[in-house]
């Protein structure tokens, strides 16, 4: 008799263990699919490329020559072009020690030499700027989701080659973030006086391409 009941708890043990496993393992699954639901359910990034155009002949960069004396603040444009290039004078004890470029300009031609001058009226005397001339690309990108970008964890392609970060623009580091809604403008230099054809960004896993006009 004794040896029945024995039995019979070393059974009713084993079921426990059995049930305690399978009921570990439900759980285990459980978790799983609704961790995969969660996943799922997360929103897709969305954005859209809504133009790309190359700007030839634009001022990419500058050279002080002479700082020159005496300036007090004003502006510097492309000396004899009607051209839409201005840029502020950043002044230290009446010495240009550098620019604030405001618009890069277009349409210089690539085979002549230009300085920049002084705008207006000027107390200063003997500056002397030359500029580089080059292409830039102006792209805008249109965030169509309901999650911020995040500009350090986009990238953008030109004519397939290497990547350039969208927080890395041609006037340095400035990472932003792209609320919903919203329409990020992002230039770069395409280098020398090249033009790019198409560009690629890829947000988040998404791809999107675009000719360049």
């Amino acid at each position: 008799m004794g040896s029945v009941a024995v039995g019979a708890m070393v059974v009713g043990t084993s079921l426990l263990v059995v049930f305690a496993l399978a009921m570990a393992t439900l759980e285990a699954q459980v978790d799983d699919s609704i961790a995969q639901i969660e996943a799922t359910a997360e929103p897709i990034t969305q954005f859209t490329i809504e133009d790309a155009t190359n700007v030839e002949g634009a001022v990419v960069s500058f050279t002080i020559n002479n700082g020159g004396s005496g300036y007090s603040p004003g502006q510097v444009e492309v000396n004899g072009s009607t051209g839409s290039f201005l840029a502020d004078l950043v002044i230290s004890a009446g010495t240009v020690t550098g620019l604030n470029i405001l618009n890069h300009g277009s349409s210089y031609l690539y085979t002549s030499t230009y300085f920049l001058e002084v705008t207006g009226s000027n107390t200063g005397s003997n500056l002397n700027i030359t500029a580089t001339l080059g292409n830039l690309v102006y792209v805008n990108v249109t965030n169509d989701g309901s999650t911020d970008v995040d500009t350090d964890f986009a990238w953008l392609f030109s004519d397939g080659g290497t990547p350039t970060n969208l927080s890395e623009s041609h006037d340095g580091y400035q990472p932003t973030i792209i609320f919903p809604g919203e329409t990020y403008e992002y230039y770069y230099y395409s280098g020398g006086q090249s033009t790019v054809s198409r560009i690629a960004v890829t947000i988040d896993g998404q791809t999107k391409a675009a000719s360049v006009v």
